[in-house]
């Protein structure tokens, strides 16, 4: 057991270590100022009203009217989820203030969310992989993907991956496990549930999942009525929570803040992006490209098709492939497919982990020449959203030919430096403490490399555990 904690440990505490002195201490963004005020609404108010019409100013586009009353157009989970740090920030600062400590801790949440992503990240990995190369999957996905500068501010994106990825995981060990645990079930069920309460789309992993469990269970003649009906019940209580903050909200549970914001006549109105314009938009563009951002996922692309030419590996990667699929291809048609202002393809984020994790089948088979690759791949990656985790993940809008890194972030850092809580006191002393933050995460997978290295393991040949492999 111990081995396993430690990985998994090491995998946090590391990522959050640089996360943690790259959490912005300048800007109160549109989105950020949203869920604060939201925050401050349910801390002093006990409400999800933020404030009527008559005595409340919105601060955030993100804000909008209904019946005499103000409310945030964004899925309350994250807000809900970051309340007790966010409750903290309030009452150190004495009042309600986007500037405030309210603002680092909502910051501070969203960096545990997405360091624990990493380290699920790790465990999922551990199903295929050595240890070694789920770690730098793991590293890959912090430090080499738009993940990092948006775990920065209070946005929802990085808090949406990690309860993905804990379903994606949990359904996971009940189909490699030989008894097909109902717990796990149950509990990769909750994490649909919370997903889809701090991002509606992420209810689209109900159905994938509930079908990856039925067909694997059925092909191994395992009992799969109880972990589906486990699965069911605990992944409709997120359904239920929305319902319930739409009826407590807006008088009714079919009517939701996304859909009266836009003034859409229905959920399905809001994705009318023409699907093969958002395609290209999200996979090469400058501006939104998946592949221009974090080019260590063209791995991953081979990778999917190494794993499901073998049939250990089939049912899985096909699994990644939907829920990778379930996020990229509706978020390519919503009516707005470039997210706004932001850094890279935000609404994407808890997409990409699912990219990433097969890259690992390539980079475990490949020669040194190939994983020295890999590491140039991820480096590149570690560069470009380092210097935008260290000044700030919202950029002016662009047309789809211009690179944000390029026409902002970079010279945004040169010219003013970053826009850390710590820059205050430095002053133009900032260059050193970026140096070491940008090379620690270069650094931080070759020690990982070592320290991991004295007990190695692989899984086993069969696919199937009594537990969760070990060296997690």
């Amino acid at each position: 057991m111990r081995p396993r904690l430690t990985a998994g440990l090491l995998i946090f505490l590391s990522t959050l270590t640089v996360y943690f002195f790259c959490l912005n201490g300048v800007w109160a963004v549109d989105h950020a100022v949203s869920f604060l005020e939201l925050d401050y609404a349910m801390w002093a108010h006990h409400s999800f009203v933020l404030g009527s019409a008559a005595n409340f100013k919105p601060a955030s586009v993100d804000d909008f009217k209904y019946d005499g009353n103000y409310y945030s157009a964004l899925a309350p989970g994250t807000a809900i989820l970051a309340l007790p740090l966010a409750g903290l920030g309030f009452i150190l600062d004495g009042h309600y203030n986007p500037f405030g400590y309210s603002m680092l801790l909502s910051e501070l949440f969203v960096a545990l969310a997405n360091s624990a992503a990493a380290s699920v990240v790790y465990g999922i990995g551990r199903y295929f992989f050595d240890k070694k190369v789920s770690a730098f999957l793991a590293f890959a996905y912090a430090f080499s993907t738009i993940s990092w500068p948006f775990a920065t501010y209070f946005f929802q994106s990085d808090v949406s991956a990690l309860f993905c990825l804990l379903s994606v995981y949990f359904a996971i060990r009940v189909t490699r496990c030989r008894d097909g645990p109902l717990r796990d079930s149950i509990l990769s069920g909750a994490s649909v549930a919370v997903a889809m309460v701090v991002d509606y789309i992420d209810a689209v992993f109900l159905p994938i999942i509930l079908l990856y469990l039925v067909l694997v269970l059925r092909e191994r003649k395992v009992p799969l009525v109880k972990p589906a009906l486990g699965f069911v019940a605990s992944a409709l209580l997120g359904i239920v929570a929305i319902a319930s903050y739409n009826y407590a909200s807006f008088g009714s549970p079919l009517q939701g803040s996304e859909q009266l914001y836009l003034h859409a006549s229905s959920v399905f109105a809001e994705f009318s992006y023409p699907l093969y314009l958002g395609l290209y938009l999200n996979l090469f563009t400058p501006y939104r490209g998946l592949f221009v951002f974090s080019i260590f996922l063209l791995l991953g692309v081979f990778g999917f098709y190494d794993m499901i030419k073998e049939s250990l590996y089939r049912r899985e990667a096909l699994l990644l492939l939907a829920c990778f699929l379930g996020i990229f291809i509706p978020y390519s048609m919503w009516y707005d497919p470039t997210g706004g202002e932001g850094f890279g393809p935000r609404f994407l984020v808890a997409a990409i982990p699912f990219l990433l994790l097969p890259a690992g089948i390539v980079i475990q088979r490949g020669d040194q020449k190939l994983k020295a690759l890999a590491f140039v791949l991820y480096a590149a990656g570690v560069v470009t959203n380092g210097i935008a985790g260290v000044t700030e993940a919202v950029t002016p809008t662009f047309s789809y030919g211009t690179s944000p890194f390029f026409a902002w972030t970079l010279p945004l850092l040169l010219r003013s430096g970053p826009d850390t809580w710590w820059t205050r006191y430095v002053g133009g002393d900032w260059l050193a403490p970026v140096a070491i933050i940008i090379a620690s995460a270069l650094v931080i997978p070759l020690v990982s490399f070592r320290i991991l290295g004295r007990r190695e393991s692989t899984p086993p040949a069969d696919g199937i555990v009594d537990r969760q492999p070990s060296g997690q």
